[in-house]
């Protein structure tokens, strides 16, 4: 299992596409509903659960833009979507 691979490869980041607003929050929410309940501690402090907010930005020059927090302790996500939509807009 993901959980499983990220305990024995222990990465400082997980980096992915669109991981912060889909992927993560996704699997989360599946391991849930499956009441899978090792699932969302993938970070590196024991018994640290992976936490999910939703959060909003808005400005005059993005506009508003609806994401989602994602928590990891101990490690950094790196969304390319993020950064690949910031460097069209900016």
């Amino acid at each position: 299992m993901l959980q499983d691979f990220i305990r024995e490869v222990d990465p400082d980041i997980i980096i992915g596409y669109n991981i912060c607003k889909f992927d993560l929050p996704y699997l989360i929410e599946r391991a849930e509903a499956l009441k899978i309940a090792e699932f969302p501690i993938l970070g590196r402090i024991r018994n640290s659960r992976v936490r999910v907010k939703d959060t909003t930005f808005s400005s005059r020059q993005y506009g508003t833009r609806e994401s989602k927090e994602v928590t990891v302790e101990g490690r950094v996500q790196f969304d390319l979507l993020q950064v690949q939509f910031d460097k069209l807009f900016s």
